[in-house]
């Protein structure tokens, strides 16, 4: 590996290029891995996590990794991934996102010195700790006290066992109103149907506006754009024709341009339905990682020889991702636009309709960037 250069260059990020084709391969073992589950993911700050790892490994774990996610070229100096630019917004003096990586070692497993100095130049820190029911505790109140109390708890009991030797999180919250909120008053209950066998009542918020719309024929769906508050960023919605279409779909999606989807929608009056419930996605990387072809990380070797200061052998016992979101009538935090119309408040001709019923996906974008993807399966 190239850490003790990149130390004494003083180099404290990756070089990493663009790469459709990974993009779509981690997209596609996310969507399948989590097929029956409300899910929210970011991509890049997972590949941007996942480089705690790779600087410490080699040999044919490296190798896997490095293929997997296409990391290219010998320096960090220069990497900033696209989505750091949605962690640079604020609104209301705060944070329109917030990200936090950490990566914990067993308490006996001492890290290198190259490693440690490595770990300082980055936004993430390493460390040792015992994974007991008390550092647990105190894993779960550091999450609390940087993303705030609503973030709620990230590491789970079950992931957090006597004999792991090594566990990366990263934890992400999207906090931004939507451009017009909805009107509370059209907020009612609706029918979702989770699977042909069940449906489920839950509430729906609605309105009736003019939206970016569009019926995706050669996909079976319809799609919208739902804008935010501000940095052209807008939440793009797709559902498939029928309710158990969404595999399906996100099939085709995979080799698709979804800014390109979003740019060829037209505006008009839609009647949208979405429904209202905070969505928080605690995903365990393991399954999906594996079906990209990284697979002896999670086994113990002693390839972690950048890592440790004792050549010896480790394992990565969990790779841990949590997003936050919230579909409520303002978004999330106070609201700072106007309320909108809310259902059939007027009346109009050729209105389409976008009622979020049954299984979806959806992504977070601006004109050019993927921050945000995911699908809504079940309540």
């Amino acid at each position: 590996m190239y850490v003790p250069l990149l130390i004494l260059l003083g180099i404290s990020r990756y070089k990493a290029q663009k790469n459709q084709q990974w993009t779509e391969g981690f997209y596609t073992a996310i969507v399948s891995s989590f097929a029956n589950r409300s899910i929210m993911f970011s991509t890049e700050m997972i590949r941007s996590s996942m480089l705690f790892i790779y600087v410490g490994v080699e040999e044919d774990e490296s190798e896997q990794i490095r293929k997997a996610l296409h990391y290219q070229g010998t320096h960090l100096s220069d990497y900033k991934p696209e989505a750091q630019k949605i962690f640079d917004m604020s609104a209301q003096k705060a944070p329109v996102a917030k990200s936090l990586t950490r990566f914990y070692v067993r308490q006996n497993l001492k890290m290198s010195t190259e490693y440690r100095v490595f770990m300082r130049h980055t936004e993430g820190r390493a460390r040792n700790i015992a994974f007991n029911r008390e550092t647990l505790d105190k894993v779960n109140t550091l999450y609390s006290h940087e993303m705030g109390e609503h973030f709620g708890q990230v590491v789970k009991e079950s992931w957090w066992k006597p004999n792991s030797q090594g566990v990366l999180i990263n934890a992400i919250f999207f906090n931004l109103s939507w451009e017009r909120t909805f009107n509370p008053e059209a907020t009612y209950p609706r029918q979702f149907r989770v699977s042909a066998a069940k449906e489920v009542l839950i509430p729906m918020m609605h309105e009736d506006s003019k939206f970016a719309f569009g019926t995706l024929g050669h996909l079976k769906a319809t799609a919208v754009l739902v804008p935010f508050s501000q940095g052209d960023l807008q939440m793009l919605l797709i559902k498939p024709d029928q309710p158990d279409g969404l595999a399906h779909l996100q099939g085709k999606l995979t080799g698709m341009d979804i800014v390109s989807v979003a740019r060829n929608l037209t505006m008009m009056d839609v009647f949208v339905g979405l429904p209202k419930f905070r969505l928080h996605s605690h995903l365990e990387l393991t399954s999906a990682l594996e079906k990209l072809g990284i697979k002896d990380i999670f086994k113990p070797s002693k390839s972690f020889s950048t890592l440790l200061h004792r050549n010896t052998n480790f394992r990565i016992d969990g790779v841990i991702h949590v997003v936050t979101f919230e579909f409520q009538e303002q978004g999330i935090g106070m609201p700072s636009t106007d309320v909108g119309n809310g259902s059939l408040t007027h009346t109009f001709n050729g209105v389409k309709y976008f009622l979020a019923t049954h299984p979806f996906a959806f992504y977070i974008i601006d004109r050019t960037t993927i921050f945000f993807a995911g699908h809504v399966t079940s309540f």
